[in-house]
């Protein structure tokens, strides 16, 4: 099991699910601390089509509104880069967030600096009922909300609630 600060949650939410999606926001946090969460500016080349309306209704953000109060996704590399450097990561959707900091790193021309993995793993090493009881618990006070900042508190609070 990773020791405390030397890993953190991530979250990214998107423009939908396709193919061609990209990611509008992230969202980190260290099991001792508090979330950071930055919108993202769209890249010049991420295709409007991409833009689910059903995924905006989940995540309540416009494009408008990314474009006016996005980061610039040199910036947002930088940052998480400063942050989660050289620990593991864990995500609730490795595959998809994974997916993401490809499209978001790549867009800026930008080496990703930590590993991204599966919060499942995280967890594993303990009984499903508490794990089970954790999750129940954690949708209570950090329920999960498809914007990144929750996201990762809501992990974040699963993992005290089993750890703790």
């Amino acid at each position: 099991m990773a020791s405390v600060n030397k890993f953190a949650f991530i979250d990214l939410e998107a423009s939908g699910l396709g193919p061609a999606s990209w990611p509008i926001e992230v969202g980190w946090c260290f099991p001792d601390g508090s979330p950071d969460a930055l919108l993202i500016k769209p890249a010049e080349d991420w295709a409007d089509e991409a833009w689910d309306r059903k995924a905006e209704a989940l995540h309540g953000l416009s494009q408008e509104t990314l474009h006016k109060n996005g980061h610039r996704i040199e910036l947002v590399c930088e940052r998480l880069n400063a942050s989660l450097s050289e620990i593991d990561v864990f995500s609730d959707a490795p595959d998809w967030d994974g997916f993401w900091l490809y499209r978001l790193f790549s867009a800026a021309g930008a080496k990703q600096g930590f590993e991204l993995k599966d919060f499942g793993d995280l967890l594993s090493s303990f009984k499903p009922e508490k794990v089970s009881a954790a999750i129940v618990a954690a949708t209570k006070t950090a329920p999960h909300r498809h914007r990144a900042r929750e996201d990762v508190l809501h992990m974040k609070a699963v993992y005290s609630a089993v750890v703790g």
